[in-house]
């Protein structure tokens, strides 16, 4: 079966083939990752334990507690404003470039708070890369990109062209820019591009991928290279992905975490994770109705 035919929903009842067709909003998971499906408790690289988040006074997220395993796709959807990217940005303080953001409980990387008072953020943001939304490549050459982490960070490597090169086959991308090294990246596609950010990320070999909608502002077929990709990537690294599209999520991820914003008295949201597990019980069987209700389409 064809990735484009798990993207379909079916109607109710039988179809013309006589199999027992899912229900309208059901959003079936693709087995074609040789990851899926796993079982039990994800090993936690990252846990987080009572985090909330706040910019000023204004509380985004809070009481976030959950386990990434290592070497898994883990997606987390919702609604827009419920705060998936902001914890997501938690995992290598990339909010700490934000003014006012201020981070509570425990983001703890193999056990260590990566918030505690002497821990170094370049070697936390080395380890945990990140991908961002629309594809950011430097205002420089390709071969200049995928070494610019390294150079900057002070890697000791025997050879820089072979580290550009194994990052470049990493992110599939090498027999497409390898006669090309020199050119500006701004000559590359969008889906080239990004492909770049990404062995941009793998060149200071992390353990743990961030992408926040790495798909969004690419086409279809961009979008099938990312996600072959980062099933590729998944036997390598731990990949956490913020997404808004389920199907994506559906395709790509062994677990998922929903997020939801709940608004008090005086109509302020913050955002809240309602449920995580694996992909199949979240597209399959929700243990929330607030789970069902989204992955449905009644809401959000």
């Amino acid at each position: 079966m064809t990735r484009a035919e798990h993207d379909t929903v079916t109607p109710a009842d039988k179809d013309a083939t006589g199999e027992i067709a899912q229900p309208p909003g059901h959003v079936e998971v693709w087995r074609g990752n040789e990851h899926s499906p796993v079982e039990g408790a994800p090993d936690g690289v990252i846990t987080l334990k009572d985090l909330e988040v706040y910019y000023g006074d204004f509380r985004a997220v809070t009481d976030v507690n959950v386990q990434f395993g290592s070497k898994e796709i883990t997606a987390l959807i919702g609604p827009s404003g419920c705060g998936k990217s902001t914890v997501l940005r938690c995992l290598n303080r990339m909010n700490d470039l934000v003014p006012g953001a201020r981070v509570v409980g425990t983001v703890a990387y193999h056990g260590v708070d990566i918030y505690g008072p002497d821990v170094d953020v370049i070697e936390v943001r080395r380890r945990v890369g990140m991908v961002f939304q629309k594809p950011n490549p430097f205002p420089k050459s390709i071969y200049d990109n995928v070494a610019y982490g390294p150079r900057v960070t002070g890697m000791k490597v025997d050879s820089m062209d072979e580290l550009v090169e194994r990052a470049l086959r990493g992110a599939a991308l090498w027999d497409e820019v390898k006669d090309k090294l020199k050119q500006n990246a701004f000559g590359l596609s969008g889906g080239q591009q990004q492909r770049l950010c990404i062995a941009r990320a793998i060149a200071t070999s992390p353990e743990v991928i961030l992408m926040d909608e790495p798909c969004s502002a690419l086409d279809p077929i961009a979008t099938a290279k990312i996600e072959d990709l980062m099933a590729e990537l998944a036997k390598t690294y731990t990949i956490i992905i913020v997404t808004h599209n389920m199907q994506q999520a559906a395709r790509v991820s062994q677990r998922t975490g929903f997020f939801t914003a709940e608004a008090d008295e005086m109509g302020h949201r913050t955002g809240r994770l309602v449920e995580f597990d694996t992909t199949e019980h979240i597209f399959g069987n929700p243990s929330d109705e607030r789970t069902e209700a989204y992955i449905t389409g009644r809401f959000g």
